[in-house]
């Protein structure tokens, strides 16, 4: 790793005391040296070999405490290999956001720069982007995780901010074409013996809370599209005799909140909430949500912990009927 910091990115050793070296966090490469080092991982990454020896450099060169100098290279590297389609190299880096959780700073950091380099410094989406989820299954699925947490959360932002209309026309067409995608994380990962595989997240409750917020926050109808398409995703999620693994009831009920703060700001203007048809579009969106999700058998955790939050929201029928019904169960 020493060698790797030393020779491949050229961060200079220093001393920080008697016991302890470390490596200075600042860039040091060059621009044409960050140009020279992209072309020659990409053409690395692009010779068969193992997957796992593969993922293995990739977590070498880039995980753990990544420093500024190398998070530019990484930027680079990726965006190079989404515009040319390199597969095994986005495989890799699927797997890197994998491990090192896709809402962590250093995944959150990649994604940021990919929007800034293929949405909001373009006008059409690109068609190398559209085909992401044919070349790289995997990255797309971690990729819309990622996104999916940067967008309509409360737990980012005070003020809640919409995604993009290209992320959110891309996503909703990839889901719409793929129903199964949203799953590809939890396919088993090659990993060199030993390591430990993370576990995996899907971008399924993320999306679910841009769909449910929607109404209240954004009235577009291309949010009709995604909930449709993620309502078919959860239908179409298969059976398994072991443990659900698609959908956590915790991450579901982070919904929870945003819409009890916007049913208190109605309450203030004098808004009944369960009179204001958007609030009840999306208590109606969420409650078909939770429905499928428990009828699928694909959410785990704390379930009835979700129910008894979400009795605390506004009246809404058809949230009131799938409580009652799943608490009796």
């Amino acid at each position: 790793m020493d060698l790797i910091a030393e020779i491949i990115f050229l961060e200079k050793s220093k001393e920080v005391d008697v016991r302890k070296t470390g490596f200075q966090q600042g860039p040091n490469l060059s621009l044409i040296q960050e140009f020279q080092l992209v072309i020659v991982l990409s053409e690395f990454f692009s010779h068969p070999g193992p997957d796992a020896t593969r993922n293995a450099v990739f977590l070498s060169l880039f995980g753990g405490n990544i420093t500024p100098g190398r998070t530019s290279v990484l930027v680079k590297l990726i965006s190079v290999s989404i515009s040319v389609a390199i597969p095994p190299l986005l495989c890799a880096a699927g797997t890197w956001m994998q491990q090192l959780g896709c809402t962590s700073g250093p995944s959150c950091e990649l994604v940021q720069c990919l929007i800034k380099d293929f949405i909001i410094f373009s006008k059409i989406t690109s068609e190398q982007l559209k085909q992401l989820p044919l070349v790289a299954p995997r990255f797309a699925a971690n990729f819309m995780t990622t996104v999916a947490d940067l967008y309509l959360n409360d737990l980012k932002s005070e003020v809640l901010v919409a995604p993009p209309d290209m992320i959110l026309e891309l996503f909703t067409e990839w889901i719409t074409d793929n129903p199964s995608l949203c799953l590809a994380a939890q396919q088993t990962l090659a990993l060199p013996t030993g390591a430990i595989a993370m576990p995996s997240s899907t971008p399924i409750s993320g999306l679910i809370r841009w769909s449910v917020l929607a109404p209240i926050i954004n009235q577009k109808g291309i949010y009709n599209r995604l909930h449709l398409a993620l309502l078919e995703t959860l239908l179409q999620i298969p059976s398994s005799s072991g443990p659900a693994t698609a959908l956590n009831a915790q991450h579901l009920a982070q919904v929870v909140n945003p819409l009890k703060n916007h049913a208190r700001k109605l309450i203030l203007e004098n808004i009944d909430p369960e009179s204001d048809e958007n609030y009840q579009i999306s208590l109606e969106r969420y409650a078909q949500a939770t429905q499928i999700a428990l009828a699928s058998k694909c959410i785990y955790g704390n379930i009835p912990q979700l129910l008894c939050l979400l009795e605390t929201l506004p009246n809404n029928n058809l949230m009131s009927i799938i409580i009652k019904t799943n608490k009796n169960l």
